[in-house]
């Protein structure tokens, strides 16, 4: 009789074992199809993603994508604290515009990128120019970046440094608020540097 009970225990613990592991494992399929079914499971509880990446399609062509070594998702807030980020924006005539930094925050309310702020040694780099910040932020309702420090950069053989630097991605136009110092180059060697500081 006792046999019989202990065979019988083990079985009912085998079963839910099965079942257990059945579960798991259905679960972790339906995260890896789209980890944000996950967070209906785990509400408040943040999802890490390795290997992050979001991009928008529209007018059947990629409009921007965000890349990331690893991140952080607070569903709450609906953002995504991401290591190592790459945002790109896909030009109209063709050209990307690409800013890389060490950490970043990107704003995301129902799947739409609202703002995005990348921090540390932030390099932008747009057809033949190329930027360096401490601090970016990309704000989509205006459809500009933002540079609230330090700017230093080089746009077709033209050196410059400044302070709060905005560049409108509607127009493709650069504005430096303060401290602005410029560096022009001559293009044929042998010719004179001029320097500029305004």
């Amino acid at each position: 009789m006792r046999s019989k009970r202990l065979l019988l225990l083990l079985v009912m613990a085998a079963g839910a074992i099965f079942v257990a592991v059945e579960v798991a494992r259905h679960m972790r399929e339906q995260a890896l199809q789209d980890p944000r079914e996950l967070l209906e499971f785990t509400p408040g509880v943040p999802l890490q993603v390795k290997n992050f990446h979001r991009s928008m399609i529209r007018d059947g062509r990629k409009a921007w994508e965000i890349k990331g070594a690893e991140a952080t998702y607070f569903k709450a807030e609906e953002r995504a604290a991401v290591s190592r980020p790459r945002l790109v924006f896909y030009r109209n005539n063709g050209g990307t515009l690409e800013a890389r930094g060490r950490e970043g925050n990107v704003f995301l309310p129902n799947g739409q990128l609202q703002r995005a702020v990348l921090d540390g040694a932030v390099d932008v780099v747009y057809q033949e120019a190329r930027f360096r910040t401490d601090k970016l932020i990309y704000l989509h309702a205006d459809d500009r970046i933002v540079c609230p420090g330090r700017v230093w950069a080089v746009v077709d053989g033209v050196e410059f440094e400044g302070e709060n630097m905005t560049y409108s991605l509607a127009d493709d136009t650069i504005e430096l608020r303060g401290a602005v110092r410029t560096t022009i180059h001559a293009r044929l060697p042998g010719q004179s540097r001029m320097t500029n500081g305004l």
